[in-house]
């Protein structure tokens, strides 16, 4: 060693110990912030939820920036996963570098002002790893390349090892202690100086880190937090992890740092090198670690064989919540298909079918809509009333009443059209109940023709009028009835059009539509001449809300792609079929680019719906299952899609609120949407896979619909005070979580479960 190299050294292992006899005994708050651009020290904290300045960074350059204060889980059962930065349950000199604390607040960090983005030019050149397109750790790769843990090359080798020694310079690298100048022998002495790692403990440096060592030297950076013995149930080969190292591998997959793929952690295999780059982007960005299977909290003893818990959610203000248009009433087939949805678009109502003589209304039975709340979905329906042919000779037939005249401007029309109105938001809120978003006339862009000439300017300006006054209308019907809290309305704008790009000082009546509303919703249907390639939806998605929306929640309450069977696309060769999953597999993936860089995306869009579940005849294609109800390849990439998204803590719609003991019963709050509580029923020593049946007793009428093992769903969707589920496949021999959710037709209410049993 030079002599440069050997001051080099001291003067950070001096820094390290002074800090370490300075702070003994410090915790640091969950506020605590950090500067990712200090050299060689040890910091105190860091806060790397999804706000943390190392990732808010452009595809190709880092900038910097403070972290965002948070609140972590708050789980009654008082366990702690908003855990500290380094902690000092194992001496002064304690290695604990990384948070656990997540940023549910975090929001978009791209310039609001910014007009245009041309998506596709901007993903093409995010980076070179051409072995990593599509892979599922590819966000890690690039974006721990982007602070330079990683090198630059033209391949990454996912499937690859990685040595001890060079883990630990990535590490110090992730911990911005050492950007990879230091010696191999410098890093071993300052990780064992640190007790990053006790010597002993792994003998040769130079050898394939394994999946338990990478478990062990993670868990000795990051600060504990308690109860992770609990997962124990479910690794299967937990007898043969090394006895030094078993509480390392418990706390990195309690933490969500590294996932037991189907209970095996296979702790003597060397860690693919995919597997050390999710592990390290989860360490230094809390909120991209996954959510494990169930949380027992202090309810947890190692004697006792089976659990029933109660888990209350809250909604997550930075999640997406992922849903679909599941043709009026398929709720039940959405959720046999990809588990529960937060949220779901429903139903199509018009003034024309509802007022069938002046004065006189048949609203029905709002029938579809209840399907959804009994399923727990948010609903979202329209209610058409202005669109006719007049504004629009391309639109297929007035929503006005043939008896007025067909002119939402006219004196007459107006009155009775806000009559009307009123009377049907009354309507729907008596029977509906739960949480509606509501949207008055549908895609505006089309049923208004606003496009950008003079006669569509000025219509413009009418509907605007028009929709300020119908919002008005409809909030006071729902105040009227104390029902204010569950109407949300939404405003839906289409693709982006020449009128749109004159940009937000030019079209303040898109604004003021915003105002109105609560949320603004996207349909669209734009595309490259290569249908896979979803850059026209994200541009779509980002012009609108950085121009339009007034930092007022987004929906893309439409969007998706043909699949007609043996139909040959001339662009990609592929078939239609394909060419629809493709689009589909790619979309995701650029929400998980667009969330997981704290761009616009993240809590700016907070919802997106497939358009649409299933063809509705034989010779339409939208669907992803066809008229049948058969999947086609589109649902095997969505169902990744989604659970790649909402496996991560940051972006899944709900949070995790409290965890009690539901043994003898428990007091269910039935909600619809993100905030819920569901039941958990877990079992270490289930007796075979063959199957059982599980039965629930209700105190009241109600639907029950589980997931088995996180893969497998049903649903008893008839109201009733008992159920009784055939559980035909998805139950293991041995360890087994059974979630157990619950709903009604009229939600907000409380339910009590009186007994649940596995037979």
């Amino acid at each position: 060693m030079n002599n440069n190299a050997k001051r080099c050294l001291v003067i950070v292992l001096s820094m390290i110990l002074l800090f370490a006899a300075c702070h003994a005994g410090e915790q640091v708050s969950d506020t605590d912030s950090f500067s990712s651009k200090t050299p060689n020290t040890v910091n105190t904290s860091v806060n790397s939820g999804i706000s943390t300045s190392t990732f808010y960074m452009d595809e190709s350059t880092a900038s910097s920036g403070s972290t965002g204060g948070s609140s972590g889980i708050d789980v009654s059962t008082s366990r702690s996963e908003t855990g500290t930065g380094i902690n000092t349950n194992r001496g002064t000199a304690d290695f604990r570098q990384f948070s656990n604390t997540i940023d549910y607040t975090g929001g978009g960090k791209s310039k609001k002002g910014e007009d245009y983005l041309d998506y596709k030019k901007y993903a093409a050149g995010r980076h070179e790893f051409k072995d990593m397109i599509g892979h599922e750790s590819e966000v890690a790769a690039v974006r721990l390349t982007d602070m330079g843990v990683f090198p630059k090359t033209t391949n990454f080798g996912p499937s690859g090892s990685v040595t001890v020694v060079n883990f630990i310079r990535y590490l110090f690298a992730a911990a911005n202690i050492t950007k990879g100048s230091a010696t191999d022998s410098q890093l071993i002495k300052l990780a064992e100086s640190n007790k990053l790692i006790e010597k002993g403990i792994i003998g040769d440096y130079n050898i394939n880190i394994t999946n338990e060592q990478l478990a062990y030297i993670i868990d000795r950076a990051v600060a504990d937090r308690d109860n992770v013995s609990q997962y124990s149930m479910m690794i299967k080969d937990l007898s043969s992890i090394d006895s030094r190292l078993k509480q390392g591998v418990l706390q990195v997959v309690g933490l969500g740092i590294i996932e037991c793929s189907n209970g095996l952690f296979q702790p003597k295999a060397a860690a693919k090198k995919s597997v050390v780059a999710d592990a390290l982007y989860r360490l230094v960005n809390t909120g991209a670690r996954v959510i494990t299977p169930y949380d027992l909290g202090e309810l947890y003893k190692d004697n006792k064989n089976s659990y029933l818990v109660k888990s209350s959610y809250k909604q997550n203000p930075g999640g997406i919540q992922l849903g679909f248009y599941s043709n009026y009433n398929f709720q039940d087939m959405t959720f046999t298909t990809f588990g529960k949805r937060a949220v779901d678009r429903v139903e199509f109502y018009k003034w024309t079918a509802m007022e069938t003589s002046k004065g006189n209304y048949n609203f029905k039975t709002f029938g579809n809509d209840l399907a959804a709340h009994k399923m727990g979905n948010t609903v979202i329906s329209t209610i058409d009333i202005s669109a006719n042919t007049t504004w629009n000779s391309q639109f297929g037939a007035s929503n006005i009443p043939s008896f007025y005249p067909q002119d939402i401007t006219n004196s007459i029309t107006r009155a009775a059209a806000k009559k009307f109105l009123y009377a049907f938001v009354q309507s729907m809120l008596k029977a509906v109940h739960g949480d509606y978003i509501l949207a008055i006339d549908y895609e505006l862009d089309w049923q208004q023709a606003l496009w950008n000439t003079e006669a569509g300017i000025r219509r413009a300006k009418l509907f605007t009028e028009w929709y300020e006054e119908a919002c008005s209308v409809a909030r006071d019907a729902a105040r009227d009835i104390g029902a204010s809290d569950r109407l949300n309305i939404i405003v839906i704008y289409n693709n982006i059009t020449s009128l749109h790009l004159r940009g937000a000082n030019k079209n303040s009546w898109m604004l003021r539509l915003a105002a109105a509303s609560d949320y603004v919703g996207i349909d669209s249907y734009q595309f490259y001449d290569d249908k896979t390639d979803p850059s026209y939806t994200l541009q779509n998605i980002r012009f609108l809300i950085n121009n339009y929306s007034l930092k007022k929640p987004v929906i893309m309450c439409e969007n998706g792609l043909d699949g007609i069977k043996n139909q040959t696309d001339s662009v990609t060769g592929l078939s239609s079929l394909q060419v629809q999953a493709n689009y589909y597999r790619n979309l995701f993936r650029e929400f998980r680019f667009a969330l997981e860089k704290g761009d616009f995306l993240n809590k700016d869009l907070s919802g997106y719906l497939v358009w649409e579940l299933k063809d509705k005849n034989i010779t339409s294609g939208k669907g992803i299952k066809d008229y049948k109800g058969g999947d086609k390849p589109a649902v095997l990439t969505v169902k990744e899609g989604i659970k790649s998204i909402e496996k991560q803590k940051q972006f899944n719609p709900s949070i995790l609120n409290s965890v009690r003991d539901a043994t003898s019963g428990a007091d269910i709050a039935v909600n619809s949407g993100a905030a819920y509580d569901k039941l958990t029923y877990i079992t270490r020593n289930h007796p075979s896979s063959n199957g059982g049946s599980l039965n629930i007793r209700l105190k009241k009428p109600g639907t029950v619909f589980i997931t088995v093992n996180g893969e497998v769903h049903y649903v008893s969707k008839t109201m009733s005070s008992s159920h009784s589920i055939y559980i035909s496949k998805g139950l293991e021999s041995g360890f087994n979580v059974i979630d157990i959710y619950f709903g009604s037709e009229k939600t907000p209410f409380t339910q009590r479960v009186e007994s649940v049993s596995l037979i």
